[in-house]
C-alpha cells in the first residue's frame, strides 16, 4: 500500500483521444487530487491537451494487452483511492459534489466501489444502457488480468454508490463500436488457431465467449460457450477463468430455461472450489426459476456464508469474484422463498436488513415479491411491506402495489396507510387506498367520478335505474327529478313513473296519477305495471300501495344481464369491483367477470337478494358444471323457473312452460354418473317442446341417456318444427361424408328407407341400387333415439351405421346440446352391441362434430 498523501487519484490509459479527452479532464479536474495519464502511442494532439491538466503524463508502448497497460497506469497514483477513468467518459454533477465526502465516510474494511455508467447509444441521448462496474479501489488493492477482456481483480468489502458516469464511446458511430468488437474477436480467433494446448485454448475460448456476449450475436456467444464447455469436460482441472465461465454460462442457461444443466455446471464449480461464492448464487438463481423454494433458501445461506469467507480471504482468489455486487439480489430471492414457505419471522428480519440499505434492486424481483406477499398472509408480512414501501419511496421506484391493496381490502386487514402507499398508483389502486382509509362504498364514484347524469346519458334507462338503486334514500328523489324532461323518451317515461312512486308515498295522489299516466303515454309497455296501481287508487287513496320501481327494475334487467357496461368504466379491473363495494351489484359483476371459478361462487353466495339478477342461478349452474353436476342441474332448473326467458337463450322466442313430456326407462338408476349438465338452448332452440335443461347420465349398461328423457311424441314434434325452421338441418350426415364412406365398401345395392331419399345422386354415381330386399343396410340417423340396435339392423348381412359421439372432456361439444338426441353411445359401446348381434367390425370412420361411421358385416 502506498503512503496516503491525498484522497483521490484518477488513472487513465489513452490513445488518439483528442476528440474526447478535454471533456473528460474538465469534468474531473476539480474532484481529483491527482490525474495520472498513460499514453500508449497517440499520433494526434492528445498529449498536449493532457499537459494542460496534469504533469503526470507517462508514455508506455502498446503491447496488444489492455491489462498490461492498465496495470502500468496503476504504478503512479499516490492517493488513498484510485478512480479508473476513460477518455470517452464524463462524471456527473452528483459525482463532483459527493464523491469525496462519500469516500471519506467509508470504513477501513471497504476496498472497492461500484459505480453506475450510463452509456448513450444515439446522438439524441434517448437510447441508453446502464451498468454498474467496479471503478474506485483502495490504492494497491487491485490489478487487471487478460490481454483483451481485462478484468479488475479487487478486494472486498464492496459497496455501491449512486454517482453516475456518462459514457459517450458508443455514439461516435455504430461502426466504431463494431470495429472494436471485430478487432478483439479477430485477435482472439487468430490466437486460437495457434494455441499449443487445451488449457490455453480453453482460456481463449472463454475470452471469445465473453467477447461475443458483449458485441456479437447470441448464437455466436452460445457456440463459443458450448465449445468451451465441451473442452472443459475433457480437462483434468478447471482453470480460474473456467470457474468464472461456469458461473456466467450457468446464468445464461438459467435464462434460457435449461435449469438442470445450469445446476450441473454450478455444482461442478462448487465441487472444484467450495469456497467460491459465485456458483452458489447460480444455484440460487436456478432454483428460483424452478420455484424450488427450500433449495433457494439453502443456497442463499450457503452463498452468504461463502461471501463472508471470501471477503476475509480475498488473497486466496486468483480470479474475479463477480457475485459480491449481487448480494442484494440474492437476499431478494430468499425473501420471495420465505414468503412462499410462510416463514414470516425470517422474511421480516431479512427485509429489515436489506431494505434499510440503499442498494439498487431489481424492480421486477421486487414486484414478484409483492405479488407473492399478496398471495399469502399479508397481516404477518406487514413489517416487510413497510420496509419495502419505504425503500421504494426512497429510491423512487415504480412498482404495482395493487395486489397488496386488493388483499388488504378483501380481508379487511387493519393497516397504517403510510406503510403501504407508494407514488404513481393507478386510478383503481387509488380507489382501493381510499377504501382502506375511509371504508366507503366507492362503486358510484368509480363509475362516474361524481357525474351521475353522465352515467344516464351514456347508458339510458339502464344507467338511470342503476344509479337510482345505488343512491341513499335522501338523494333518490332529487336525482330522478332531473330526468322527467329528458330527451330520451324511455328515460323520461321511467323517471316519471319512479317520481310518481315518491308522490304516492307522500300521499300526493293527484300528482302521482298524473305522472303515472304521462309515463304510459311515453312508454306504452309500462302500462302492465302502472295500470294496476292507478286502478287501485280509483278505489282507495292509500299511500302504502306499492310503486312500480321494483317491477321496472326487474323488467329492464331481464332484457339484458347488466344495466350498464361495467367493462367500459372498469376495463380489466371489472372482476374486482367487489373490493370497492359490498353492494350486490358489485358482487355479481365481479363474479361474472372473474376467471376464478371458486371466487365467482364465493361472490355469488354473498349476494343478499339473488332475485334482482335474472341470470343469477344460471351463472351458478355454469360454475358448478365441473365441481358438482347434481348441484349444477338443480341450479339450471331453478334458473329457468325464476327466469322463463332462459328456456330459449339462442333465439329468445319460447319461454319456460314446464310442459315438456318426458319419461323414465326402467333401467335408469339414481346412482348413475352424470357426464354433462347444461342449458341446451344456449346453442339450439328447443321450439318449446323439448326441456331446455338436460343432464347426460352414463348407465350401468354403457348407454348415455338424457334426463329429462323426451318421449317419442316430443321428438317428432321437434323434428317437424326443425324442418320448418332450418334450411339445413343441424348434425346430419352430409353428402361428402356419405360419399367418402360408401366409396370404401364394395356394395352394389342398399336397402331402401326414407332417410336415403335425398342421396339418390350419390348412389347413382357409385352404381349402388336402392332395393327394399337388399341385405346391405345404411343407417344415417336415428341411433341417438334408439335404446336397442337390433331392430335397426335386422336381416342385414352388411351395415354402415352413422352415429354421434361427444367429446367427453369438452363441455362445449355440440353433441351434448342437440335437442333431438336422447341416447348416445361411445364407439366402443357401438362395437360391443354390434358384435353381440353377430357382426364383425371392418372399419370406423371419423368426421367433424363427433360424427362416426361404423362399417360391419355378419
Amino acid at each position: 500500500m502506498k503512503e496516503n498523501s491525498c484522497l483521490l487519484s484518477v488513472a487513465m490509459i489513452v490513445k488518439d483521444e483528442e476528440h474526447n479527452i478535454r471533456r473528460a479532464l474538465e469534468s474531473i479536474k476539480d474532484v481529483a487530487d491527482e490525474i495520472v495519464v498513460v499514453d500508449t502511442g497517440s499520433s494526434d494532439n492528445t498529449p498536449n491537451i493532457v499537459r494542460e491538466y496534469t504533469d503526470k503524463l507517462y508514455f508506455h508502448p502498446w503491447k496488444n494487452d489492455f491489462s498490461e497497460a492498465r496495470n502500468n497506469s496503476l504504478k503512479y497514483p499516490t492517493c488513498e483511492w484510485v478512480f479508473i477513468f476513460d477518455a470517452d467518459e464524463e462524471v456527473s454533477e452528483d459525482f463532483k459534489n459527493g464523491i469525496r465526502e462519500f469516500l471519506r465516510s467509508l470504513s477501513k474494511d471497504v476496498n472497492t466501489v461500484y459505480l453506475p455508467t450510463l452509456s448513450y447509444l444515439d446522438w439524441d441521448f434517448k437510447r441508453t444502457e446502464t451498468a454498474s462496474t467496479p471503478r474506485i479501489f483502495r490504492n494497491g488493492t487491485v490489478h487487471y488480468e487478460n490481454i483483451v477482456h481485462n478484468q479488475a481483480i479487487y478486494k472486498p468489502k464492496v459497496v455501491n454508490a449512486n454517482f453516475l458516469i456518462y459514457h459517450y464511446g458508443y455514439i461516435w458511430t455504430r461502426k466504431l463500436k463494431k470495429q472494436k468488437y471485430e478487432r478483439t474477436a479477430t485477435l482472439i480467433r487468430k490466437h486460437l488457431e495457434q494455441c499449443k494446448n487445451d488449457q490455453e485454448r480453453l482460456y481463449y475460448l472463454i475470452q471469445l465467449y465473453k467477447t461475443e456476449k458483449t458485441g456479437g450475436k447470441p448464437h455466436q456467444a452460445a457456440e463459443a460457450g458450448w465449445q468451451a464447455l465441451q473442452l472443459m469436460r475433457r480437462s483434468t482441472s478447471i482453470p480460474a477463468i473456467g470457474l468464472e465461465f461456469l458461473y456466467i454460462f450457468s446464468i445464461d442457461l438459467v435464462n434460457a430455461g435449461l435449469d438442470d444443466l445450469a445446476i450441473q455446471l454450478a455444482q461442478t464449480a462448487i465441487n472444484a472450489t467450495p469456497e467460491y461464492p459465485d456458483p452458489y448464487l447460480a444455484m440460487l438463481n436456478a432454483y428460483l426459476k424452478k420455484q424450488e423454494w427450500k433449495k433457494v433458501i439453502e443456497y442463499h445461506e450457503k452463498f452468504k456464508k461463502a461471501v463472508e469467507n471470501a471477503s476475509k480471504n480475498i488473497e486466496k482468489f486468483g480470479w474475479t469474484i463477480m457475485s459480491f455486487k449481487d448480494i442484494p439480489m440474492a437476499d431478494l430471492g430468499a425473501m420471495i422463498a420465505y414468503t412462499v414457505l410462510e416463514k414470516y419471522e425470517e422474511l421480516n428480519k431479512l427485509a429489515q436488513e436489506r431494505f434499510s440499505k440503499n442498494d439498487d434492486l431489481s424492480v421486477n424481483m421486487i414486484q414478484y415479491l409483492i405479488n407473492k406477499i399478496a398471495e399469502k398472509d399479508i397481516e404477518k408480512s406487514l413489517p416487510t411491506l413497510k420496509y419495502l414501501t419505504d425503500f421504494v419511496k426512497r429510491k423512487q421506484l415504480r412498482v404495482n402495489m395493487q395486489p397488496v391493496y386488493e388483499k388488504i381490502v378483501e380481508k379487511r386487514i387493519p393497516v397504517n396507510l403510510s406503510d403501504v402507499i407508494v407514488k404513481d398508483v393507478t386510478s383503481f389502486s387509488y380507489a382501493l387506498l381510499k377504501r382502506i382509509d375511509t371504508k366507503q362504498d366507492l362503486m358510484l364514484e368509480l363509475l362516474c367520478s361524481g357525474n351521475l347524469e353522465n352515467v344516464v346519458k351514456e347508458n339510458g334507462v339502464g344507467g338511470l335505474l342503476l344509479v337510482y338503486s345505488l343512491l341513499d334514500h335522501s338523494q333518490k328523489k332529487s336525482f330522478i327529478e332531473k330526468f322527467v324532461e329528458d330527451e330520451d323518451l324511455v328515460v323520461r317515461g321511467v323517471a316519471k313513473a319512479i317520481l310518481a312512486d315518491h308522490f304516492l308515498k307522500e300521499s300526493k295522489f293527484l300528482e302521482a296519477v298524473r305522472l303515472y299516466r304521462d309515463a304510459i303515454q311515453l312508454v306504452p309497455e309500462l302500462s302492465q305495471f302502472i295500470k294496476p296501481i292507478v286502478e287501485d287508487l280509483k278505489t282507495r287513496l292509500d299511500s302504502t300501495i306499492g310503486g312500480v320501481y321494483e317491477e321496472l327494475y326487474n323488467f329492464y334487467s331481464k332484457q339484458k344481464e347488466f344495466l350498464v357496461d361495467f367493462k367500459k368504466y372498469l376495463g380489466n379491473e371489472v372482476n374486482k369491483l367487489y373490493l370497492l363495494s359490498d353492494n350486490d351489484i358489485a358482487l355479481y359483476v365481479s363474479a361474472v367477470n372473474t376467471k376464478d371459478e371458486s371466487k365467482a361462487i364465493e361472490l355469488l353466495d354473498r349476494i343478499k337478494e339473488p332475485s334482482r339478477f335474472p341470470m343469477y342461478y344460471y351463472r351458478l349452474a355454469k360454475l358448478y358444471s365441473k365441481k358438482d353436476k347434481k348441484k349444477s342441474l338443480s341450479y339450471h332448473i331453478k334458473a329457468v323457473e325464476e327466469n322463463e326467458k332462459l328456456a330459449d337463450i339462442s333465439v329468445g322466442r319460447f319461454v319456460y312452460t314446464g310442459l315438456y313430456p318426458n319419461t323414465e326407462l326402467n333401467w335408469f338408476n339414481g346412482e348413475d354418473e352424470i357426464l354433462w349438465v347444461g342449458n341446451i338452448s344456449e346453442k339450439f332452440t328447443t321450439f318449446g317442446v323439448i326441456h331446455p335443461i338436460r343432464a347426460w347420465f352414463k348407465a350401468k349398461n354403457g348407454l348415455i341417456y338424457a334426463k329429462p328423457y323426451p318421449i317419442d311424441e316430443s321428438l317428432k314434434a321437434y323434428e317437424n318444427f326443425e324442418k320448418e325452421s332450418y334450411k339445413q338441418l343441424p348434425l346430419r350426415v352430409q353428402s361428402t361424408e356419405l360419399y367418402e364412406t360408401l366409396s370404401k365398401v364394395d356394395w352394389h345395392d342398399v336397402r331402401m328407407n326414407e332417410q336415403l331419399e335425398n342421396f339418390k345422386d350419390i348412389f347413382s354415381d357409385l352404381g349402388i341400387e336402392l332395393n327394399e330386399k337388399s341385405e346391405n343396410i345404411l343407417i344415417i340417423s336415428g341411433i341417438e333415439q334408439a335404446v336397442e340396435l337390433k331392430n335397426l339392423v335386422s336381416n342385414a348381412k352388411r351395415i354402415i351405421l352413422f352415429h354421434h359421439v361427444p367429446n367427453l372432456s369438452d363441455e362445449n361439444d355440440t353433441v351434448w346440446y342437440y335437442p333431438g338426441f336422447r341416447i348416445l353411445r361411445t364407439t366402443t359401446k357401438i362395437k360391443e352391441e354390434l358384435m353381440s348381434l353377430g357382426f364383425k367390425i371392418k372399419a370406423i370412420e371419423s368426421f367433424t362434430n363427433g360424427l362416426k361411421a361404423v362399417i360391419a358385416e355378419h
